[in-house]
């Protein structure tokens, strides 16, 4: 599983979700330590952007209904409920992790609907399957870091140094802020790297976006190498050296087929903008 590009903290626990991966990367001291399938918002309902902390761990929850969801209830002829106890039937399943102010609801928690799981399906919680929300339970801390990520392209690096990169369906229909520096990223590793990138496979994969890696430098066809590393190249600062800020909504930036070039094989520079996480 590729790992999305975020800048890391290099001490105490980071959780990542990249929303279109429909997974949660668990880092401790910057370094990966385990990957869950989860499931994110459904299009009506998506999960939001942004960073947080862990805020609070409850074991064996009662869930609260939401307003929003007794009336999806009242309008689908099901029984209206406002208050579901602990047991097999609560959708919180064993334990919920909050991250964010209460008053957001967010948080990561079990199911009992463990075949939707990983997926596109919640009301905007981070639903694991319960012998992972357990897991996560014992092992996360309070304040611990989370960040909520839209990334749809991901470029990685194999223990080779061998470029990769895996594009992912865009199920949120949002303007992709990677794509603006795509090609321009891709010119300046192959420069730095003296790999050659081959342009068609980059147009493939976008076009296809089947959620697997493709090397773009490999001489051939290979499977998919065991682990990938995150190349930096959306969480890179400016060239001034001001920081760059995780962005709480994603920003508007001009459509693929505007911003992404590439023809005969060969890549090709487009104008490059400001860094937008």
């Amino acid at each position: 599983m590729p790992e999305p590009d975020i800048l890391l903290n290099q001490n105490g626990q980071h959780l990542v979700v990249n929303l279109p991966q429909a997974r949660l990367f668990f880092y401790q001291d910057g370094r990966l330590q385990k990957i869950y399938p989860v499931a994110v918002g459904k299009m009506l309902t998506q999960t939001p952007i942004g960073s947080y902390a862990i805020t609070g761990v409850y074991r064996d929850p009662s869930w609260h209904v939401p307003k929003s969801i007794q009336e999806e209830q009242k309008n689908q002829g099901k029984p209206v409920l406002t208050v579901v106890p602990p047991g097999p039937d609560n959708p919180l399943g064993p334990v919920f992790i909050r991250f964010g102010e209460a008053r957001l609801g967010l948080g990561f928690h079990g199911t009992n609907a463990p075949a939707s799981v990983p997926g596109f399906r919640s009301h905007g919680c981070i639903r694991l399957k319960n012998p992972d929300a357990l897991s996560l339970a014992d092992a996360v801390q309070k304040g611990a870091s989370v960040t909520v990520a839209y990334q749809t392209v991901l470029l990685n690096e194999d223990a080779a140094g061998e470029l990769w990169l895996t594009a992912y369906k865009n199920h949120y229909k949002q303007d992709d802020p990677s794509f603006p520096h795509l090609a321009d990223s891709l010119l300046e590793w192959q420069h730095n790297h003296g790999h050659a990138v081959v342009g068609r496979r980059v147009d493939q994969a976008l076009k296809e976006r089947s959620g697997k890696p493709v090397c773009l430098t490999c001489k051939g066809s290979v499977a998919s190498p065991a682990e990938l590393a995150a190349v930096r190249w959306l969480s890179l600062p400016p060239k001034d050296g001001s920081p760059v800020e995780q962005q709480a909504e994603p920003q508007n930036v001009p459509p693929a087929s505007q911003s992404y070039n590439s023809a005969g094989g060969k890549l090709k520079p487009v104008r490059k903008p400001a860094v937008v996480l």
